[in-house]
């Protein structure tokens, strides 16, 4: 099991220092809007790969007018600590995050922690998922599958640099039918990969939500598909690869491609009645918490893998479906979580291995 046993700041955000412990199993930070309780999570989200769950512009990061922030914490794994430095670097007038694991920022040392690692995340904009847009829904699947394979986000990464470097040559007046060809090839793969895990995805999803389904009295059933004019079960190499040599005039002249995994989108069904997006804010809040129970279920029993767990403003629209859902997931499994809300009293209902930090006040 991985464990954040506490938490140093310096300079980040809205803060100047702040340190607290959090080797509860639930920690719970409470306080007015505006008091950086988000800011604490996206912290802890930095410890793995990337820019932290906001994705944001790395000087931002840093409080006004300082030069740069730590982040301090032990982490224990396996029941060892191990002692986690994040802090920026200047490299060539370009900004880096750095991460030291007991002074050390070798690759080994990195890949431990990465490969030791998993968050799963809630945001107070995911109460409108289904009514939000395709490439939000897009990344909330795609987030989800990082938590299991922190690999994955090299592969579409890859895959836009391609698109991008596609669209270049495209541009030009002249360019090297070979080359294309190559870049061409080198899309089609990839795309398929990332269709293919996608669609793996949705069917671990829907057999984890069918399974919980049958052992818990949920408020819904749901069914998860993924929609994209272009993609189907017969689409192959040769396929893919002919389809986007034919577009290239279109997407000449629209930019981007016309088809692959960037234009795809992911629908719900509930009920085997209607689509999610009919339903309300709280409702939709009750289908993404199944999900993230569901993913819960499928780190833990079928990865290997214990996530921690950052949920953002967890307690809007908290009625007696989404507490149980809530419940569940902090009752039916040892992992540690971290909860934000604007009061203590909205977390009564959890009672015991807590810590609780009034964020206003520190």
């Amino acid at each position: 099991m991985a464990k954040i046993k506490n938490i140093y700041l310096n300079n980040f955000r809205n803060f100047k220092v702040l340190e607290f412990s959090t080797d509860k199993k639930s920690n719970i930070l409470y306080g007015d809007n505006g008091s950086g309780k988000t800011n604490i999570l996206e912290s802890i989200s930095l410890i793995a790969k990337g820019r932290g769950f906001r994705n944001t512009v790395l000087s931002n990061l840093i409080k006004n007018n300082e030069n740069n922030f730590l982040i301090k914490s032990i982490l224990e794994i396996n029941n060892n600590d191990y002692e986690v430095d994040i802090f920026l670097k200047n490299d060539k007038n370009k900004l880096r995050k750095i991460i030291t694991i007991n002074q050390d920022s070798s690759k080994e040392s990195i890949d431990f922690i990465n490969s030791s690692l998993s968050f799963l995340i809630f945001l107070p904009e995911m109460e409108r998922l289904f009514q939000s847009s395709p490439s939000y829904r897009r990344n909330f699947i795609d987030r989800l599958i990082f938590s299991e394979n922190n690999k994955y986000n090299r592969l579409i990464n890859k895959y836009k640099i391609k698109i991008v470097e596609r669209t270049k040559i495209l541009l030009s007046n002249y360019y090297d039918k070979s080359w294309i060809n190559h870049i061409e090839t080198e899309i089609t793969e990839l795309g398929l990969k990332i269709y293919e895990t996608r669609k793996l995805k949705l069917q671990s999803l829907n057999q984890n939500l069918e399974e919980l389904n049958l052992s818990n009295d949920y408020q819904f059933k749901i069914k998860l598909k993924l929609k994209d004019n272009f993609y189907d079960s017969n689409i192959n190499h040769e396929i893919y690869l002919s389809k986007l040599s034919s577009c290239r005039e279109y997407d000449k002249k629209f930019g981007g491609s016309k088809i692959g995994p960037h234009k795809s989108d992911v629908s719900a069904i509930i009920n085997n009645d209607f689509d999610a997006s009919l339903l309300s804010t709280g409702q939709q809040k009750t289908i993404v918490l199944m999900m993230l129970l569901a993913q819960c279920k499928n780190l833990i029993t079928n990865k290997n893998i214990e996530p921690i767990l950052l949920f953002d403003e967890i307690c809007s629209h908290l009625d007696s479906n989404n507490r149980k859902i809530l419940l569940d997931i902090i009752n039916q499994f040892e992992i540690q979580l971290f909860l934000t809300g604007t009061e203590k009293s909205l977390f009564s209902f959890i009672s015991t291995n807590v810590n609780l930090y009034n964020i206003t006040d520190l």
